[in-house]
């Protein structure tokens, strides 16, 4: 079975066009689960194929409820496409919680065999037996980063986990520097007990998601059925249903649907990288590579104000893959909007409203980013709380530098690194000036405390300076399983409110307001008749 699925896996790779459908799954399967070529080509094929299967299920359940009627394919196809977005997200938290399971399993085995050895490799090696298989692909790259600096190449850009970023901090800095006062263990109970708190978030978000999906999908699964009642019911539907205007209200049903899944969906997303690996493939296409060249070096297009906020405050999206986004949605919209003219013999026209919508569908990658916007703050207090727990475990080693904090600092974020990065690059001309800039830039977050203390360290030395957080470490964990408790609940509320408010919309197009006309033009003609 294996040799088939990585037989697929190749065929899939052969032809660019495949390669763009397979890139996605491979890159995050390569995150989880960095297995040989083999293994990669293997997992990624079964994952593929696996949500594919589900997606194609559930696109012909919704086919078959409304017998196999051609008006209702593109609703179809739509619960397919949103189906497998689904599955493929359900599988990476799912991947990504059996990782931090058996990483908290692990440290406990680690600290047991710590006690005995007194050697931080030794322990390592002694408690690999006790970790779980998923873990154990993540355990071999550490061990390889060791005895080195940073963290390993295939880590840096595509961790799965920052908890393992501190974990490697941890492990590196203790062989490195020693273990005084036995901040090594005290440093693992501190990372067990961060994990163990996220455990708990994912768990009270997946209990609040578990339903979301069948919740949102149900609204256009029941168009035909509702169709099927509401006909039998009233004459004179049928002509609604089957006519221009039928089509009209499934369109608005499905746009509206289209929205709420993606906000949906983009709120359980583990990561906030959408669906970049897919974009780089496409850009990878020789002509579209040089169209965007050309785009970018003959227009202002890179200096907008979008293009500010994605340096600002998202440097780990790419402006170039917003707009080619962007430009899908519009293409993709204009097709679909031009067969459906064609379909029903329309005047040639409404080609220039068609035009229109297609420009303002073009703007959903805007309301992706606004739903960014809407947590931003959120995930930045969730990066800067994970860089204060790595920063007071470096901190609390002997012998630790100034430079090398912030270059686990640079390694380890996302919305923090370019201004890190600028600090380090400035930090041998000036580190006074280069840190009270770095001050400037985060001086309305909390991330200023870590600041602070590294510009005191120069004067008072790291542990001095660092005293002050590491005293409070246990009111910052605290702190932070507050701040996650309130994302968990502002989700909620989100959910809450806007959860049934699709079935609520496709009802109220679909079967109520055909009644309603039937209905005012079944009275206006008995009026007539009676005048």
């Amino acid at each position: 079975m294996e040799r088939v699925l990585f037989s697929i896996y190749k065929l899939l790779c052969f032809s660019t066009f495949g390669r763009i459908i397979i890139s996605k799954t491979e890159y995050e399967v390569g995150r989880y689960l960095p297995f040989d070529n083999y293994g990669m080509g293997v997992t990624t094929a079964r994952v593929f194929l696996s949500n594919l299967f589900k997606a194609f299920f559930i696109a012909g359940l919704a086919f078959s409820i409304a017998f196999f009627d051609i008006k209702y394919l593109p609703i179809a196809i739509m619960l397919g496409g949103a189906t497998y977005k689904d599955s493929f997200v359900k599988w990476k938290r799912k991947q990504e919680k059996t990782i931090l399971r058996q990483l908290s399993s692990y440290l406990n085995e680690l600290r047991r065999e710590y006690y005995r050895f007194n050697d931080v490799e030794e322990a390592f090696l002694a408690a690999f037996s006790a970790a779980g298989e998923e873990l154990k692909l993540h355990l071999g790259l550490i061990e390889e980063a060791m005895d080195g600096d940073g963290v390993p190449e295939r880590y840096r850009d595509a961790s799965p986990n920052r908890f393992l970023f501190i974990f490697i901090a941890i492990c590196q800095c203790a062989i490195k520097y020693g273990d005084n006062d036995n901040t090594f263990v005290s440093n693992i109970d501190e990372l067990q007990k961060n994990i163990d708190s996220d455990l708990l978030k994912w768990e009270r978000e997946d209990f609040i998601f578990s339903a979301v999906f069948f919740a949102i999908c149900f609204a256009l699964i029941s168009l035909p059925i509702m169709e099927r009642w509401a006909i039998s019911q009233v004459e004179g539907l049928t002509e609604f249903y089957d006519g221009f205007k039928g089509s009209v209200t499934r369109v608005a049903c499905l746009v509206i649907t289209l929205l709420f899944v993606i906000f949906f969906e983009k709120m359980q997303e583990i990561r906030c990288d959408g669906i970049t690996p897919l974009l780089s493939g496409i850009m990878e296409i020789g002509l579209v590579n040089k169209g965007f060249k050309w785009l970018f070096d003959k227009t202002s297009t890179g200096k907008s104000s979008i293009a500010e906020i994605f340096d600002k405050n998202f440097p780990e999206k790419s402006y170039q893959h917003f707009i080619l986004s962007r430009i899908f949605w519009f293409i993709g919209s204009f097709v679909i909007g031009s067969l459906w003219i064609i379909y029903w013999q329309l005047s040639l026209v409404l080609m220039i409203p068609a035009i229109l919508i297609a420009f303002c569908m073009s703007f959903i990658p805007h309301l992706s980013l606004v739903i960014d916007g809407m947590f931003y703050e959120a995930m930045l207090e969730e990066e800067i709380g994970q860089v204060r727990l790595m920063t007071i475990s470096l901190a609390g080693v002997i012998g630790m530098t100034v430079e090398e904090i912030l270059l686990w600092i640079e390694n380890f974020t996302s919305f923090l690194r370019d201004s890190v990065s600028t600090c380090i690059d400035e930090l041998d001309v000036d580190e006074h000036d280069a840190l009270d800039l770095l001050r400037d830039r985060w001086k309305t977050t909390s991330f200023i405390n870590v600041i602070d203390d590294l510009i005191a360290s120069d004067k008072i030395g790291i542990n001095e300076a660092f005293k002050d957080l590491l005293s409070r470490r246990d009111y910052y964990s605290a702190k932070r399983r507050q701040e996650q408790e309130l994302i968990v609940r502002k989700k909620e509320a989100i959910i809450s409110t806007f959860l049934y408010l699709p079935f609520m919309l496709s009802v109220g197009a679909y079967m109520i307001a055909p009644f309603l006309v039937i209905s005012v033009r079944n009275l206006l003609d008995i009026t007539v008749k009676l005048s």
